[in-house]
Formats: C-alpha cells, structure tokens, sequence
C-alpha cells in the first residue's frame, strides 16, 4: 500500500504533526489551549516574532543550520529553535497527559513512538547481540567544537568564539538578569517528611521540588508490562531526575551534570567526597567550571564561551569533562558522527548497547535488567538529556531511555513509585523517557560523556 500521498495531521499553530489525528487533537487541546476553537475549526493565531540571526555553527558536520528562537508557547519559560518546537511541544504532552490516575485507562492509548529506525526482525538473543555489538570506532569523529576540547590544554591560539547556535540565544549577554539570579541563588522549594523504614526507625526524608528518586524502578515496572518491550537495560536506580525549575530557561548541561552527580553521590564512586554537602547549584558549577580552566582542564572552553561564570550560555559535553576532570573524577567524551557506512543515530544505538552489554549479558532471558552503571551525558546540537537506558523493541526498532531536564517527572510516575500497582497502558507513561530514530534521525553528530564502569547487573526480578 502507498502511504506517501496520505495527508498527516498537522497541528495549525505549530510544525507538530502525528499519524494518530487524536493524539494531535489532544495536543492542540492541552498546548495551544488559549487559541480557542470556533464553530468546530481551530483558528490560527499569528506566532510571537522571533529574534536572532543566522550563524554557521560548529556543528557544521552535522549540516544542521542555527535557526530563530522562539519562547514555548506552553509557557514553560524554555527558549526553543523553529526547528525544535514540535518535538518540545510533543513532550510537553507527552509530560501531562499522564497525570491522570496511571491504573485507569480513561485517555485510551496514547501513540507510541515505535518510529524508530527499524532493523531486521530478531529470531532469538543471539541476533539482539550481533545487531547491537559496538563495532570499535564506528560512527566516531572529531569533537565538532575544538581538536583540542577533550584534552588538558594550554595554548588556546586560534580558538575563535561560538555564537548563538552553540551558546543559545543570549550568547552576547554579559550577566543573566536579576531576578534569575535571585531564584537561583535561591535554589528549588525544599520539602520535609518523615518516613518509617523497613527497621521501624523513624528517618527524615528531603525532596527538592525539581527532583524525583526511585524514578527508574517505576520504568522498569513499566517496560516489564509493556508487550511491546523485547528487551530493556536500565542504569543504577540510585540516579535521580533533576529538572528544570519555572522560568528557569536552558540550562540543561548543568541539570545532566547534577544527575551524574546524583549517581556517585549514591553509588560513593571515587570523587563523592566532594559532593558531602549535597547538589552544587547551577551558579556553584558555573564556579567549577571556571576553576577547571583556570587549571588548564578545556581551557579553550573559555575563549569559546566567553566565560559562563553568572551567565544563561549553554554549556556542553567540554565542560561537562573539564569539571569531572578537575575533582580527579575520571570520565571518558567521545563524538560518534554519520559516515558512508553508518547514520549517527545507529552508531549512538550501538555504542549505548555496548555500554550497558559490559555489564549485562544479552544471553539471559530477563526481560528487564537493572544495572549498577552510571548514566550518560548526551549531548546533541541545542540540548542534552542523560541517558539512563536501552530498550529493543519486539518490531526490531530500539529507543533510548532518558531524563530530560526541560520536562518534570509526571505526577502518575510519581504515584506508583514504592507500588506494584499495574498500568493498562503503560506505553503512555513511557513516551516522556523514550527517543527513537524519529526524533535522533534529525541529527547527524552527538557527544556522549561516560563515568568508569564500576558495575555488575542485577535481574530486575530480584528487586
């Protein structure tokens, strides 16, 4: 059947469009709730005017062009590319449709993103493994912002300063403004509770308001009832999701850092020591960051930058190293890039596979298995997310599984967390932490920062 002349629904206030004509009218009903309807059709609103201008990027290898900004429409306060909107509007669903009570399926089924690039159906184990064996070197290039990024440097001769479509839209700003940086100074609403353990001792129990624990268990639950899950690996359940705070804007680099922190924090990997007082905040990384170049650790990050210190610029995969780098914390930043033999996309599937391959073996027949590993730092042009897990889906296809800092742990997730409650739809509460080939295919280029494998595999049944 030809499906190439079948007109997509499409939302007609912004580039979102789905298969599923529903799942677009519950998108436009939840994300563009102010333009109203009239007399059954939606009415086109004219969009905010965007500001910027077009500038090559560094990511150039990646043929990805910087594009205009514009704020979410949603209200979230994040500043988002044309480009990117759809996607970020998508999530913003995907993030609430999901607060309805988790065991009851009064929404129906929600689309899954089972677009994903798909590869030849698998017989048995034997070919999951084959078709996921990291193929040493495969898809890697180099750093697409410096050679000399991912080494202790000294001379930073050359080095020519990013622009917007690396740094976001307030590249040229010299401080962020006041308020910002009285809310952050501030830091997220703290919340006290008193627990009783399994010892019958009474303990104090602390949660930030832009952070959930005990998220992972929740997904494996859910990937365990997921029919359409073939095989999933999960990182440490001791990583928490950290995310942004209201009218925080992007600083997702320094959010994915506090998860990898959160990890060694738990874990007491060498270098927790310095992380007894808790989570360093944004402006107290900023500080790492700077004391990193000033001992020679990606110093070229600061003539690229401009210096970060009190600033909203992005930061990336390079500093992200030079921190780590500098508290003796070892780490490992590579690229894995498209190349005549292999997209982007499948060389980060493979290399992720192989991650978690080092400390599960592919030959058991648990469904769902729970590591000890470290998540990943993953960056790609304009964002970065953590990775905390793989699945192989029973159509071939493969996703991701990740904390997006932009997007706050649904209410639903948070209910079944300590449960065994089932879900009748448990596709609809993963979609949040799933990216496929549909959304990494737009990508050409991707960094991915890795902490020692101190790990061993624990069977998810066990737990």
């Amino acid at each position: 059947m030809d499906h190439q002349n079948v007109d997509i629904p499409s939302c007609p206030f912004c580039p979102f469009s789905d298969t599923d004509a529903q799942f677009v009218t519950e998108h436009i009903e939840f994300c563009h709730p102010e333009n109203g309807t009239e007399h059954g059709q939606f009415t086109m609103q004219p969009q905010e005017a965007a500001s910027g201008y077009q500038r090559p990027s560094v990511w150039g290898e990646t043929e990805y062009q910087a594009d205009k900004y514009v704020d979410c429409p949603n209200g979230c306060g994040e500043v988002v590319t044309n480009t990117e909107l759809s996607t970020h509007l998508d999530l913003h669903f995907a993030e609430e449709v999901a607060h309805e009570d988790p065991t009851s399926p009064q929404l129906g089924a929600l689309a899954e993103e089972s677009n994903g690039h798909r590869f030849d159906r698998f017989d048995d184990d034997h070919d999951v493994q084959d078709k996921y064996a990291f193929r040493t070197g495969a898809g890697k290039a180099h750093n697409p912002r410096s050679k000399t990024v991912y080494h202790k440097t000294v001379s930073v001769g050359g080095v020519k300063r990013l622009g917007r479509a690396e740094l976001g839209p307030h590249a040229n700003e010299k401080r962020m403004p006041s308020w910002l940086l009285k809310m952050l100074e501030k830091g997220p609403n703290i919340a006290q509770s008193n627990k009783i353990s399994s010892d019958g001792t009474l303990s104090k129990h602390v949660t930030a308001e832009n952070e959930a624990s005990h998220v992972i268990p929740v997904l494996a639950k859910l990937c365990e009832q997921d029919t359409s899950v073939q095989r999933a690996f999960l990182c440490s359940p001791g990583v928490r999701h950290i995310f942004k705070m209201p009218r925080e804007g992007g600083f997702c680099g320094y959010r994915n850092i506090q998860m990898l922190i959160s990890y060694i924090q738990e874990a007491k990997t060498p270098g927790h020591e310095h992380f007894q007082r808790g989570l360093p905040t944004i402006l107290e990384l900023q500080d790492m960051i700077e004391n990193a170049w000033d001992m020679g650790f990606n110093s070229v990050g600061r003539i690229e930058t401009g210096g970060v210190r009190g600033t909203r610029k992005y930061i990336g995969t390079p500093e992200a190293q030079a921190l780590f780098s500098s508290l003796g914390i070892q780490c490992e930043a590579n690229s894995l890039a498209e190349t005549q033999e292999m997209r982007a996309h499948d060389a980060l599937y493979m290399d992720v596979a192989a991650y978690f391959r080092q400390a599960c073996s592919l030959d058991g027949n648990d469904k769902v298995m729970v590591t000890e590993l470290a998540p990943i730092y993953f960056q790609h042009q304009g964002h970065s997310l953590t990775i905390i897990g793989f699945e192989i889906r029973d159509n071939g296809s493969a996703n991701l599984l990740v904390f997006d800092p932009m997007f706050k742990t649904s209410q639903a997730v948070k209910r079944l967390i300590g449960t065994s409650a089932k879900v009748p739809d448990p596709a609809r509460l993963l979609k949040a932490y799933r990216r496929g080939s549909a959304y990494l295919q737009k990508y050409k280029l991707f960094e991915i920062l890795k902490l020692p494998v101190l790990a061993f595999c624990v069977d998810y049944a066990e737990r």
